[in-house]
């Protein structure tokens, strides 16, 4: 007995009396806003999305290039019919360059392309938007779960005190001998199990704060005490209130809609390329040569200078006028392709609005239902807590026996459990019904 008492105690010690601190459920949720490694990878793709969403990307402005060539040249000389008879002639050229592109007009792709962007931007925002709301349920349950596992404790230690006092009692009587051993021993096993059922409590409860520190993006092996308390007031839920919040503010449909929009886009860009394309195009080189003639020998047999330079400048500018009459039917596919996209984001629409409806009916009939089981486990609870109570004057008096006692004890037991899932239960329909309708994201802006 003093090796399981020496276990529990140790296992609060290494649990509990680390460095804590206070923790409710409204800075759990801004920390994981903070640090979430969800929330942050979305951050990142925003910046991406803005990074895209230029005038630049949307093909705009002109391009200019510019360049340069240089070479050397040597050229051996042997022929006396020649004005140059013989040596040899070094000779070198540096070319620089500059061409400046630019579409005038290809059908308002400039603007389409600066619209899908714009809507490109948008969707990764809504995207980031339905992962903060995830996030958010997530460690709203992860929290009220730590809650409910360390309510769980609460009943397993007191049950646990009930077992230890019942032992003790039992020992007391079979040493004045009013008990046999066949009821001690049946007081022992009942100890040693509520005993080992407090130790595993101790690693659930544990085992749920890891998992919110890990939503919350923070060490897994920071403790806390958590100050919110475990308990809900049902709320009246009207369905057709909610529907509407819902299809107004459910950040999924939100983006269904602006794929809907990119989905457009597309199909203007596809339509956009029957129109001719306007481009003014802008070249301008300058070629310098230099000509080394002092090893050449002329024909009167005099050489030639050491440097003789040469520049030509040269410069264009043209309008091109491209329009494709025919390519084999590849624009009308592209076009035709493009509006079947579009139906298909209609479609996906209407889906994902029936699959939102189910869920909404689902989620608030489940409300409805768990809010009257919570009251009935309750008044369960209470009746359990008030039989135990009389129960165990009426073991210590003889009234009932050891195995009656045991079985109210456990109805005890199991009552508290259920009322504290009952209560869990509702927190977590509620919290599925505010991320349906949009509240999750508006509470935390």
């Amino acid at each position: 007995m003093k090796r399981i008492a020496l276990t529990c105690c140790c296992l609060i010690i290494s649990g509990w009396c680390l460095a804590q601190e206070n923790l409710d459920l409204e800075n759990a949720i801004r920390l994981g806003l903070d640090k979430n490694f969800s929330i942050q990878i979305e951050n990142q793709r925003i910046e991406i999305a803005r990074n895209n969403n230029t005038l630049g990307n949307a093909g705009m402005w002109p391009s200019v290039n510019v360049g340069a060539t240089q070479s050397l040249s040597r050229t051996e000389i042997n022929n006396p019919a020649s004005f140059l008879s013989s040596g040899n002639i070094k000779g070198s050229s540096l070319n620089p360059t500059v061409g400046v592109g630019w579409t005038l007009f290809n059908g308002f792709n400039v603007r389409i392309s600066k619209d899908k962007l714009d809507f490109l931007e948008r969707q990764s925002v809504g995207n980031a938007q339905v992962v903060v709301e995830n996030s958010i349920q997530s460690i709203i349950l992860a929290y009220y779960t730590a809650l409910l596992e360390e309510e769980r404790l609460s009943v397993f230690k007191r049950t646990l005190k009930l077992s230890s006092d019942r032992y003790e009692y039992g020992k007391l009587r079979g040493q004045i001998g009013t008990a046999v051993t066949f009821d001690i021993l049946q007081d022992k096993s009942a100890y040693l199990t509520d005993s080992s059922n407090y130790i595993l409590q101790i690693q659930n409860f544990n085992n749920a704060v890891r998992n919110l520190n890990l939503l919350m993006g923070v060490d897994v092996d920071e403790t806390y005490e958590l100050t919110d308390s475990l308990n809900v007031t049902p709320q009246k839920f009207d369905r057709d209130d909610l529907f509407a919040r819902m299809t107004s503010n459910n950040s999924n449909l939100k983006n269904q809609y602006l794929n809907q929009e990119v989905f457009k886009r597309d199909v203007l860009l596809a339509k956009s390329s029957m129109y001719p394309i306007v481009s003014l195009n802008l070249n301008g080189s300058r070629n310098q040569q230099v000509q080394d003639l002092s090893s050449a020998v002329f024909a009167s047999g005099q050489t030639g200078d050491s440097g003789i330079k040469s520049s030509t400048l040269n410069y264009t500018a043209g309008i091109t006028l491209n329009f494709t009459l025919f390519n084999g039917g590849k624009i009308r596919t592209q076009l035709e392709n493009a509006r079947v996209n579009e139906q298909i984001s209609l479609i996906q629409v209407s889906e994902l609005k029936a699959s939102l409806k189910n869920n909404l009916i689902s989620n608030f009939d489940q409300y409805n239902l768990r809010s009257s089981l919570l009251s009935i486990a309750k008044e369960n609870v209470e009746t359990a807590t008030l039989n135990l109570q009389m129960a165990t004057d009426r073991y210590r008096n003889g009234t009932i026996s050891s195995f009656d006692y045991r079985d109210i004890q456990i109805n005890y037991l199991t009552s508290s459990l259920n009322y504290l899932q009952a209560i869990f239960n509702v927190i977590e329909t509620e919290t599925e019904l505010l991320r349906l309708t949009g509240g999750l994201s508006a509470a935390y802006d």
